[in-house]
């Protein structure tokens, strides 16, 4: 938002509960997913853009979204009353703008969105704090990092799975920073951190580490993929989904689903030096190529298409 306005975009925010302004352009919703279509969207008299951050109901089973029987249950019950917004909200919406092309196929699969309307653009990292430069932590020995909001699509029970199978003789420690994450973690050398920190904190943490681990099972994007990268930390994470698609080259892709194959990455960033600074000056390259200007240049490019097909409403 921050970059639109430095660009002269005239934004004037406010909630689905309240009354659409007097005159407007175009009606631009920046945070549609796995929510109800608003009713403010239906009665907008001017085009309307939204951006879906992921529908991940369509995605995977419901065993691998969670494990709440009542969780379960509403999951299902969103997915029927998402299927039925989208029947009339795919004929109102003039563009939906996603943040991968991972995410713009899993919309077009869900609600058959006409690929034409559809328009991936990624997001930026805030290359002031996600940077190479700046104070690390220093632990007592080597760690390998987890940084993940505690859910069964994180994969973080086959990552701790994949670390028990390092040699406990010379394998680092393993940090994780899980938020909503309920119980102990009575495993040797793990380290949990169930509270969310500042991004100046986390920043510390990705510098220190020998390496960031994130398997998850589906990712839209996947933004702690490039703050590790950022602050010049080697990545292991998925192949498929967001992840890999923003990983590109400059990472180690694994199934997510395969114990083994996340085992051997690590076992390959921690004996491996001469891998791990390949990784990192990739990682590093990688992640430039994401800012939040680039992206806001992308939003404008489509609010001036929409505004130039001239709707009739």
């Amino acid at each position: 938002m921050q970059e639109l306005r430095r660009m002269g975009v005239d934004i004037v925010s406010f909630t689905e509960t309240d009354s659409l302004p007097a005159q407007y352009d175009l009606l631009w919703d920046p945070g549609l997913g796995m929510k109800r279509i608003p009713k403010i969207l239906r009665d907008a008299k001017a085009p309307v853009i939204a951006t879906v951050h992921g529908v991940r109901v369509f995605s995977l089973p419901m065993s691998e979204l969670t494990r709440d029987w009542n969780e379960k249950y509403r999951l299902l019950l969103l997915k029927m009353l998402l299927i039925y917004d989208w029947q009339w909200f795919r004929k109102k919406v003039s563009a939906i703008i996603t943040v991968s092309i991972f995410g713009a196929n899993e919309l077009f699969h869900a609600f058959k969105i006409p690929r034409n309307i559809l328009h991936p653009i990624y997001h930026g990292i805030n290359q002031a704090i996600f940077t190479v430069n700046g104070e690390r932590k220093k632990e007592d020995k080597p760690y390998l990092l987890n940084i993940s909001r505690y859910r069964p699509i994180k994969n973080v029970d086959r990552l701790l799975s994949a670390y028990q199978e390092l040699s406990v003789s010379w394998r680092p420690d393993l940090v994780l920073i899980l938020p909503g994450y309920k119980g102990d973690m009575n495993i040797k050398g793990v380290s949990l951190i169930k509270n969310s920190l500042p991004h100046e904190e986390l920043a510390k943490w990705y510098r220190g580490a020998l390496g960031f681990v994130l398997p998850s099972l589906r990712e839209s994007f996947g933004m702690p993929i490039l703050e590790a990268m950022a602050c010049g930390c080697p990545v292991i994470t998925s192949n498929s989904t967001g992840c890999a698609e923003v990983a590109g080259d400059a990472a180690l892709l694994v199934d997510p689903r395969s114990v083994r194959e996340i085992a051997g990455a690590m076992q390959r960033i921690i004996e491996d030096e001469p891998l791990r600074n390949s990784l990192r000056q990739k990682g590093l390259f990688r992640a430039q190529q994401f800012t939040w200007r680039e992206s806001a240049e992308e939003h404008l490019k489509v609010f001036e298409k929409v505004l130039s097909e001239k709707h009739e409403y």
